[in-house]
């Protein structure tokens, strides 16, 4: 086998998660985060609105109305950057 073909030319680089990079240019922006609670029937659909204030591996932050509210990954379904 020619093992040049399978990557050993390139620098080790590693994965990118290109939401998270897209995200986190756009700390401090107006965001519309639409989130599924497929377990609940109370908050089944909700849209939270204000500035993203940080990204984590697996999470987001926004903050509205001097409050912040976390954000887990797997329940976001869309989001809106104004």
């Amino acid at each position: 086998m020619n093992n040049s073909i399978y990557g050993n030319n390139f620098p080790n680089i590693p994965p990118t998660n290109y939401v998270d990079d897209y995200l986190r240019n756009n700390i401090q922006k107006e965001i519309e985060v639409h989130v599924s609670f497929c377990d609940s029937i109370e908050w089944r659909d909700s849209v939270f609105k204000g500035i993203l204030t940080s990204i984590g591996k697996d999470f987001i932050v926004v903050e509205s109305n001097h409050k912040k509210i976390v954000i887990w990954s797997v329940y976001i379904d869309y989001i809106i950057i104004e």
